[in-house]
């Protein structure tokens, strides 16, 4: 399992990055709305890896799937340790049955091959049902990591958005879809010190606080109008 976070890239985005490195022959300014020229895109660039290992945020999502990691790898280390003592049971009873085979009834020396056929069945089964589980274990903590991942790059959005914003950026991209890149154009540590601010900052707020429960019991009785005065 990854323990980083990888954005897909949109065919716009590839475009682009095409686009700017072949360009084509330039066209007479186009007018906006607004009266003001068209101007070429300003175009970033952000390493999702190096966003998803540095910042805050993807730690957090890391050390998840790290743990999501060692609980597979413990379970194997304990079916392992079954196993081990499986075969130790196994070998010591057929050294049993080399050592006494000679003085055994035939009836205590087939008791032993039967016991030893069982135990070696036994094995096999727990061998199977063992690697059965990892598996299960394997594919929960995989769908776990991809819902993780997912939630991830949603979270980390905002802090890119206002990047973005702040530096009048067009189109980003990532750094997987850039062929050859200046690196004066990579806003990750940007991106990264945005989204630290941002988790600061929520962890920083208070907790919303509920509303005092009421004490149980009944409710006040609503008071009676007074009777009208007779005539």
């Amino acid at each position: 399992m990854k323990k980083t976070f990888l954005a897909c890239v949109g065919l716009c985005g590839v475009a682009a990055a095409v686009m700017a490195q072949n360009p084509a022959a330039p066209a007479a300014p186009a007018s906006r709305p607004g009266g003001a020229l068209n101007t070429p895109p300003k175009i970033a660039v952000i390493d999702m890896q190096q966003i998803s290992a540095e910042s805050a945020l993807g730690k957090s999502y890391a050390t998840k799937i790290q743990g999501l990691e060692n609980e597979i790898q413990t379970e194997g280390t304990r079916k392992q340790t079954e196993l081990q003592k499986m075969d130790a049971a196994i070998k010591a009873l057929q050294d049993e049955l080399d050592k006494q085979g000679s003085v055994l009834s035939p009836e205590a020396a087939d008791k032993k091959r039967q016991d030893i056929v069982k135990k070696q069945r036994d094995r096999q089964a727990f061998l199977e049902d063992g690697q059965a589980d990892l598996q299960r274990m394997k594919d929960r903590a995989e769908q776990q990591a991809q819902a993780m991942n997912a939630e991830f790059q949603q979270k980390i959005k905002p802090a890119i958005d206002a990047v973005a914003r702040e530096r009048g950026i067009d189109i980003i991209l990532t750094s997987q879809a850039a062929i050859t890149m200046n690196a004066t154009y990579d806003i990750s540590k940007d991106v990264i010190a945005r989204a630290d601010e941002a988790a600061k900052t929520a962890a920083a707020a208070p907790a919303p606080t509920t509303p005092a429960a009421r004490p149980a019991g009944p409710a006040p009785a609503t008071p009676k109008p007074a009777a009208s005065p007779k005539g």
